[in-house]
């Protein structure tokens, strides 16, 4: 399982268009549950930076695709509540940095978009 579905593109077409949908999306909190993601990614769970990042670019207009996206976000950490950084004594203290990108992922725009960890005794620190 993974934060984000690989198969889903997530774009402004999934968006209300008439205003009884909009309407409708006001009804569910996805704001107060993408508040929420957004905490629990920067102070424990840099393993949900990227899906979480990928649902606030739709938070000024939300639909019931990205409500559905965001709800297997949470299934995701409920599947996976027991992991933890962990870091390792005796492992190197110099810093290794992982970066990653992908062109032209944001479907609206074609912007790419591109991350990175750094790592240090076997543990992310940033």
């Amino acid at each position: 399982m993974t934060p984000l579905s690989p198969s889903i593109v997530l774009s402004s077409e999934n968006c209300p268009t008439t205003l009884d949908k909009e309407n409708e999306m006001k009804k569910i909190p996805f704001h107060e549950a993408l508040g929420s993601l957004i905490w629990l990614q920067v102070a424990t769970r840099p393993d949900l930076i990227f899906s979480v990042n990928m649902l606030a670019c739709f938070a000024h207009n939300p639909g019931i695709a990205h409500w559905n996206m965001l709800k297997h976000v949470l299934t995701y950490i409920k599947g996976t509540k027991h992991y933890s950084i962990t870091y390792k004594g005796g492992s190197s203290l110099e810093p290794i940095e992982y970066v990653d990108s992908d062109y032209a992922s944001y479907r609206d725009t074609r912007r790419s978009t591109e991350g990175n960890v750094f790592v240090v005794a076997s543990g992310p620190i940033s």
